[in-house]
């Protein structure tokens, strides 16, 4: 029962992936010349997504026994929703 609950999360981690990557690219990329804490939305979108995607799906399946832990792709997609909430929040003090 287990793999089908992970194969399912990580569909929906990607999903969640694939929406904040678009829309952090699409609302944080600075359109005005700028230097420091303006790229700093945008890096937390991309880099911190990618960073998390990748520890969740290594937490979920690399020396997994007998079955895969099946809780580590919905807590990476929690925290790629939470972490483009941070964004947004910092994104309105910086930009």
């Amino acid at each position: 029962m287990r793999i089908p609950v992970a194969v399912f999360g990580m569909l929906v981690m990607f999903v969640v992936a694939v929406g904040v990557l678009f829309l952090g690219v699409l609302g944080f990329t600075p359109v005005s010349a700028c230097t420091g804490m303006c790229f700093a939305p945008f890096l937390m979108a991309t880099v911190g997504t990618i960073v998390i995607g990748l520890s969740a799906t290594f937490a979920t399946w690399f020396r997994a026994l007998r079955e895969p832990r099946a809780y580590w792709p919905w807590i990476g997609a929690g925290l790629m929703a939470g972490l483009y909430l941070v964004a947004l929040s910092v994104a309105e003090q910086v930009l």
